[in-house]
């Protein structure tokens, strides 16, 4: 029974899980477009990244007859090989641009090269006070995530297989926490953070696992999670997680993260119940955040150019940005999944 309901729920399309994955990738947009928007990206700042560790869990599937290896393969292919793709693709443009222009690329691309091996976009956290360089340095910065997801996956896989998972999970969540405080040294690929997003998984494995979607549609429920989502985020400050940036408490950020995950995905919900048709549209948005998570940045510095010969109004600028890459990297996504 429980095999069977597994496979219809990955044959059907969860477009409250699309939803939530599509505001998540707008809350990006509009904070590397530096739009103050206050609550809007005060409060999505709590929850964008911390909604695609969510979702991932709740599709997250161990199967006994995978080996390991078949396990890491399949995730290199889908997070590993668009790291290396688009992280390839900018520093070859940057190089190329820089060659046309009479610089000397070799000079400046050698440290844009370390940065994409190192995967961090700084060595220190945020509140370290001394030089603290940016790695990922040629519009390459939100790719951190896809390297955290691998080893997040990873992590995750190997507690499963080790049947001690809950032991490992809370072990890691300690190590995670003990690093923090005690170094403000960011290691590569987020090996500090790795067990600490492992927790936001399993979030969402438990969410499937248990059926907990369905309490996403009592009052009650969702009165308890906007309590404490808004309690925890005011409570907790500011976060910024590709930096290490918490805020107070990496338990109240967890609290803050899982909560307003959930609070997005009731929504999507209520919006596919209530107006398919909208959450047919998000659904697609959804469906490609890869895309528009790797190469934003890029569209954002041709957007910024024509805005600045057109004289644009700043709000109107950055409203182009957002939308205009969002729009443009879903269709690119689609046209690219057709083939």
């Amino acid at each position: 029974m429980g095999k069977s309901l597994d496979k219809d729920r990955k044959k059907e399309r969860l477009l409250w899980l699309d939803f939530g994955k599509a505001i998540g990738i707008l809350v990006v947009l509009l904070v590397h477009a530096e739009c103050a928007l206050g609550p809007v990206t005060y409060y999505g700042g709590m929850f964008y990244m911390p909604i695609f560790f969510v979702a991932a869990g709740y599709t997250y599937r161990h199967r006994e007859e995978e080996t390991l290896l078949e396990f890491l393969k399949k995730k290199a292919r889908r997070l590993l090989m668009p790291y290396i793709a688009a992280s390839g693709f900018l520093w070859l443009f940057f190089w190329v641009k820089d060659s046309l222009l009479g610089k000397n690329p070799t000079d400046i691309r050698i440290t844009s090269l370390l940065g994409i091996l190192y995967s961090r976009n700084q060595y220190y956290t945020m509140e370290y006070t001394q030089e603290n360089p940016v790695l990922l340095d040629i519009l390459n910065a939100p790719l951190w995530f896809l390297t955290a997801m691998f080893l997040t996956y990873l992590w995750y896989e190997l507690i499963v297989r080790s049947q001690k998972k809950k032991l490992l999970l809370a072990l890691g969540l300690m190590a995670s926490i003990l690093w923090h405080y005690c170094t403000m040294r960011l290691l590569p690929w987020s090996l500090d953070a790795v067990p600490y997003f492992a927790c936001y998984l399993w979030v969402g494995e438990q969410m499937r696992k248990k059926e907990e979607e369905k309490r996403l549609g009592e009052l009650w429920f969702l009165g308890l999670l906007l309590v404490v989502f808004l309690l925890s985020s005011n409570l907790n400050g500011s976060v910024n997680l590709s930096c290490g940036g918490y805020g107070h408490s990496m338990l109240l950020c967890l609290l803050a993260g899982s909560s307003g995950s959930l609070l997005i995905f009731a929504v999507g919900m209520w919006l596919e119940q209530r107006y398919m048709m909208i959450a047919k549209l998000c659904s697609l948005v959804g469906q490609e955040t890869l895309w528009i998570l790797c190469l934003h940045m890029f569209l954002y510095m041709f957007f910024k150019t024509g805005a600045e010969l057109l004289g644009l109004l700043e709000w109107l600028a950055k409203a182009l940005m957002v939308f205009g890459s969002l729009g443009i990297l879903t269709v690119v996504g689609r046209v690219v999944h057709r083939k």
